[in-house]
């Protein structure tokens, strides 16, 4: 254990596409919490929001950014919500040398701040994380900005929902960093919300036009997407010590090291398009052409029977499984290959501070 440094500093970098709703009951409460002058910051990444964020900042957080509690950033690039992406973004403009996570729809709790600032200030190679049993609050990791850096941040390879959290703290561990999980019941708070709010800005959900699902037998599933873009995707998933695909999304953490419980996919995605006239849609997929019936509930693709999914909570519930099953594929094939994460950089992008759109920040 080394003497209290008196120059720690955290930052709270939060992300937030289209969450106003969440935003307005968390983050002056978080503020209140936690600010300590000179000692922790709040940087919020408005990632091309929609919803009004822009506007109910200015009219009702300005206090916080004159006194330089908040730093309000904001790109009109994304068309959607890029998680590893947003928080490199988000992590590259803090002026701190703790970085934490911060999920728009978390609370801290009172004293988050002073945790993290004892832990850092008197252990060195650590990072913090939270128990994995509490999902809402897996992604709020904190981290020294010199090892953010080290390890080139969170990995941009990986799309859509899961596992760039254990990405990034697998590969904090291989740098020899140890876990330090909060315990605190008073850090967990959280605004509950329904899968399909969690996922909604994100490339597979907003793309989609149609799902279907086939059972093969009672460990895996077949997946066939239809996207707006006209292209689709078919996957085989397999729920290992699962009894089928609609099952509650489980904890990734450690998922490195033991992947016995997880979903993953047996093969690689098979590609095609499709396209449609007032009756029929029309798939091209390998080499084979189909026909079937708009709106049908149950479909034939050659020998397979497919059920189209119609209730958006489950359509929700099976791209969270099937996103979480691609991203792993991907991280274990990096690590196996010692590839460089992010090799032509990362957190790239136009930002603009304290709406002052004359005044463009470029991030390269």
């Amino acid at each position: 254990m080394n003497t209290i440094v008196n120059n720690e500093k955290v930052a709270f970098c939060i992300t937030c596409m289209n969450r106003l709703k969440h935003l307005q009951q968390t983050i002056e409460q978080n503020i209140q919490d936690n600010f300590l002058k000179e000692k922790v910051e709040f940087i919020l990444l408005d990632y091309n929001s929609k919803d009004g964020l822009e506007k109910w900042v200015y009219n009702n957080m300005r206090k916080y950014i004159d006194e330089e509690t908040l730093v309000y950033y904001k790109t009109t690039e994304p068309t959607y919500y890029l998680r590893s992406h947003s928080r490199n973004v988000a992590f590259r403009l803090a002026n701190a040398t703790i970085l934490c996570n911060l999920d728009a729809d978390n609370f801290l709790g009172k004293g988050f701040s002073n945790f993290l600032l004892e832990k850092f200030s008197n252990y060195n190679k650590i990072f913090i994380t939270n128990s994995s049993l509490v999902r809402d609050t897996f992604g709020r990791i904190s981290i020294r900005n010199e090892d953010f850096f080290s390890i080139r941040g969170y990995n941009e390879a990986l799309h859509g929902y899961g596992d760039e959290d254990s990405d990034i703290q697998n590969r904090l561990m291989q740098k020899g960093l140890k876990p330090i999980i909060f315990n605190n019941p008073k850090f967990y708070n959280f605004i509950s919300h329904s899968n399909s709010e969690r996922i909604s800005e994100e490339t597979m959900f907003k793309n989609l036009y149609e799902m279907y699902i086939t059972y093969v037998n009672p460990y895996t599933s077949g997946v066939l997407l239809l996207n707006k873009d006209y292209s689709l995707e078919q996957y085989t998933l397999i729920a290992k010590g699962q009894l089928n695909v609609l099952i509650e999304f489980s904890s990734v953490y450690d998922c490195f090291s033991n992947d016995k419980d997880r979903t993953v996919l047996q093969d690689d995605v098979v590609k095609g398009t499709w396209s449609e006239d007032c009756k029929k849609i029309y798939i091209q997929n390998n080499f084979t052409s189909y026909q079937i019936c708009k709106k049908l509930p149950i479909i034939n693709l050659g020998d397979t029977v497919f059920y189209r999914v119609q209730n958006d909570e489950v359509k929700a519930k099976i791209i969270i499984l099937l996103s979480d099953a691609i991203n792993y594929k991907e991280a274990i094939k990096q690590i196996k290959n010692k590839l460089v994460i992010n090799p032509e950089g990362f957190g790239k992008g136009i930002v603009y501070k304290n709406f002052n759109l004359s005044k463009k920040i470029i991030l390269s």
